[in-house]
């Protein structure tokens, strides 16, 4: 075999040798990659719920976090979503109007009552006395606070102390404010909203036409804020304190006779009366003159002209009649 063709051969294998290589080289690139594929694969799956719980934890935590009817600091939220955290608030009010014994001690036993339940924000709203000719035991209408989830009981405990045999008034009422409530939480997250981008609008205003006027619409949204946040603050107080009003009447039949004989307070009461009867008649002659009497005169010389012309007449007819009559006997 001569030198060219040991060449050719060596050369042909070389080539062969570099064929194959290059053959199995992509087909190893593809298991690699399939293999890094399988492996990210593998791992992926298990990352991306963990993602989404972790998520779904801070969404929750920040729903948590939120006052009530007020969603959370990370942007808007609807009215679906308040109106699942807010509670029902229910606003309930009673009356009663009874007879006791004494009102000044169920005054009192009220006001001990009251001042009992103070630690959970119940008070006396106003109290008034107004005497009723009975010593001791005048007529009492109040109004008191207490908490809501405390009303039936001490509803039940004023009608014990109204008089055996008596029937207490009782009214009741209950209102419903979830929506009111809802509907404002929402009107303030609005106006808030408008009320960050007026302060942005005033940071970049470039006129002072511009400021005075972002300024101007700030004062409006704030002043609204504040209106919209008192309402939903007087809701909240009202649901959970409920107000009662109670009237306390004395009972006639326990008050003694009172057998005592005041002359004098008569005499005081007669002169009282005749003053009184006396001013009454004075005013009435004073109203008479002025406005009612000048009509009357009018009228009477209305009626005097009429009455005196009626009269002329008849004597000028008689006049007349007489003539002529006096004439047809002469003839």
């Amino acid at each position: 075999m001569s030198n060219k063709t040991k060449t050719a051969l060596l050369i042909g294998g070389l080539v062969l040798a570099a064929l194959l290589v290059a053959g199995c080289a992509p087909s190893a690139a593809s298991e690699v990659q399939r293999a890094d594929n399988g492996a990210v694969g593998m791992e992926m799956p298990a990352a991306e719920p963990m993602a989404e719980e972790a998520i779904e934890a801070e969404g929750f935590a920040m729903d948590e976090s939120a006052p009530s009817g007020v969603g959370g600091g990370g942007g808007n939220v609807s009215s679906d979503v308040i109106q699942q955290q807010v509670e029902r608030l229910i606003i309930r009010n009673g009356n009663i109007s009874m007879t006791v014994q004494n009102t000044v001690d169920a005054k009192n036993q009220i006001e001990e009552r009251v001042a009992g339940m103070a630690g959970e924000g119940a008070f006396v709203v106003q109290s008034n006395v107004s005497e009723s000719g009975r010593e001791g035991n005048p007529y009492v209408n109040m109004s008191v606070r207490v908490p809501a989830e405390r009303f039936d009981e001490t509803m039940d405990w004023l009608e014990g102390l109204a008089v055996e045999g008596t029937n207490p008034t009782v009214s009741e009422s209950a209102q419903d404010v979830t929506e009111e409530y809802v509907d404002l939480s929402a009107r303030v997250e609005s106006l808030e909203a408008a009320r960050d981008r007026l302060l942005q609008l005033m940071e970049d205003a470039r006129t002072t036409e511009d400021l005075l006027m972002a300024e101007q619409q700030l004062t409006q949204r704030e002043a609204e804020i504040e209106s919209l946040r008192g309402r939903m603050r007087y809701l909240s107080e009202s649901a959970q304190l409920s107000r009662i009003d109670i009237q306390l009447q004395p009972y006639i039949l326990s008050q003694p006779v009172d057998t005592r004989w005041r002359p004098l307070e008569t005499v005081r009461e007669a002169f009282e009366a005749l003053i009184e009867g006396a001013q009454g008649f004075g005013d009435f002659l004073i109203f008479f003159t002025i406005a009612v009497l000048p009509f009357l005169a009018l009228l009477g010389l209305a009626i005097f002209g009429v009455v005196r012309f009626v009269i002329w007449r008849v004597r000028v007819g008689r006049r007349k009649r007489a003539a002529r009559e006096a004439a047809e006997t002469e003839e």
